[in-house]
């Protein structure tokens, strides 16, 4: 396991990116806990964790946020030396709630699945289940599942896990890692194209990029109109199936358009 093996060794060296006192002493307590333990679940957790602590070190890339009816999801790859390690999908549907997937990799194999999420259940009032997944693998290979439910953010991180019943579990779920990278990529069912100029409440315009094949898009909010906007705005019909390489800053699951230029 060479990525295992150099994020031991990037943890016994202390490298995480800051020299403070408390960084050093994490490092030092999953350094620790990786070398202490013999349990395969806890060894993949420290391993998981200590992906997290290097993550602003690791090679990221982000897709743009894609809607499809009332759900909203971007896509996050972060690669150590050029293979991914992490995978990331956040979703969310507004007032029904949210849902955050997390792959970890270890040689392009994957180790750790973690879902959170927050679903909105049925009744008068507003009224939330917080759940949180982990599902262990080793060599491809089912190992166990457990979870827990809460009613609040802060309470769920006061339950302990419950091993799931194997009986319960879907033992040969096949995670879609192809349909990750297209969403990162803009390719497959993500390759937009122009669509239209779309106009909302208090005067807000903007730019959507769909595909119709796919039926999946992306909205990009207009706040400083620029030359291509201006004349896309003036003509949509002549840039209409278009590629469009548009920049953008991202607001949780809103896009805010920079700028753009024809094609990629």
């Amino acid at each position: 396991m060479k990525i295992f093996n150099s994020l031991v060794f990037l943890l016994a060296a202390n490298i995480f990116l800051s020299a403070c006192n408390t960084s050093q002493q994490t490092s030092n307590h999953l350094k620790d806990s990786l070398l202490s333990t013999n349990s395969s679940d806890s060894t993949i957790l420290v391993y998981a964790s200590g992906l997290e602590k290097i993550s602003p070190s690791l090679q990221q890339e982000e897709s743009p946020v894609y809607t499809k009816g009332d759900y909203n999801f971007y896509v996050t790859i972060m690669s150590k030396d050029s293979l991914p390690v992490i995978y990331r999908e956040f979703g969310d549907s507004g007032e029904y709630g949210y849902i955050d997937k997390t792959y970890y990799l270890e040689n392009g194999e994957l180790v750790l699945y973690l879902e959170k999420s927050k679903q909105a259940l049925a009744g008068e009032k507003p009224n939330f289940q917080y759940k949180q997944s982990r599902i262990y693998f080793r060599n491809n290979v089912f190992l166990k599942a457990e979870e827990r439910f809460a009613e609040s953010d802060s309470l769920i991180k006061q339950t302990q896990f419950s091993l799931v019943d194997q009986n319960l579990v879907d033992k040969n779920k096949q995670f879609d890692f192809q349909t990750l990278q297209d969403a990162v990529h803009h390719s497959g069912d993500f390759n937009l194209t122009f669509d239209r100029i779309q106009s909302a409440a208090r005067g807000k315009n903007y730019l959507v990029l769909s595909s119709i094949n796919s039926g999946y898009e992306s909205s990009y909010q207009i706040t400083k109109p620029d030359s291509i906007f201006a004349n896309i705005q003036t003509n949509p019909d002549a840039f209409r199936g278009k590629k469009i390489n548009i920049k953008y800053n991202r607001e949780g699951t809103h896009m805010i358009y920079k700028s753009a230029n024809l094609g990629f």
